[in-house]
């Protein structure tokens, strides 16, 4: 027989990985506004790569333990979508400090203020939710934490569209239009996951409440 003290033990070992995977995603967001408020050129991308390979390192704990844990706190498929789509988060802010180092010269003039803000709001936002998952499977508290994720996807999309109008205007650089359309849509794509993480988690706490 499981006794019920393994089985919380089991439930806070993968709550632990769970939150572990997305405060990387917060560690990223924090390192990117760092690099964008100072302007570096000489991008440390390590501190970008270091929060991916953590967060995959993280995952792979996940699926391990989900191999060698005969009773687990959700189902075994939620549990990997959940992980993965918190991996794809750090993942997507690593590219684009990949390409904005490449171009950081040509870009003197860029703003990303907009989009950093809303990104910092959504990967707080999928951490709320994920210790939520934790504290009493919350559904009310979770599915307003996922309403304000919803609003910030859509702000987010209102935002990108403002911020490319000025393409389409008399005389704006062809070539810099391409590159800049490639990292708004980049940072853009960072809230999406978010998102979908949000997604992930309330449909695994309905599942379960």
């Amino acid at each position: 027989m499981i006794s019920f003290q393994r089985l919380l033990g089991r439930e806070n070992e993968f709550c632990d990985l769970i939150e572990a995977s997305a405060r990387e995603s917060v560690h990223a967001i924090t390192a990117l506004k760092a690099i964008l408020e100072h302007r570096e050129t000489t991008l440390m991308l390590h501190e970008f790569a270091d929060a991916r390979a953590k967060d995959k390192a993280i995952t792979e704990e996940i699926n391990d333990r989900l191999i060698t844990t005969f009773v687990t706190p959700m189902e075994r498929e939620d549990i990997e979508s959940l992980a993965e789509s918190l991996y794809k988060i750090p993942k997507t802010v690593e590219k684009f400090a990949e390409r904005y180092r490449i171009v950081a010269n040509k870009l003197k003039n860029a703003d990303f203020s907009q989009q950093v803000r809303l990104m910092e709001k959504a990967v707080d936002l999928v951490l709320k939710m994920v210790q939520a998952l934790r504290g009493g499977r919350n559904l009310a508290g979770i599915k307003t934490l996922q309403n304000q994720l919803q609003a910030g996807e859509a702000e987010a999309d209102d935002v990108l569209l403002e911020l490319t109008r000025k393409f389409y205007e008399p005389g704006f650089p062809a070539l810099t239009a391409v590159i800049l359309k490639d990292l708004y849509d980049l940072n853009e794509k960072v809230v999406d996951r978010c998102r979908d993480a949000g997604n992930v988690i309330s449909h695994v706490l309905l599942k379960n409440s």
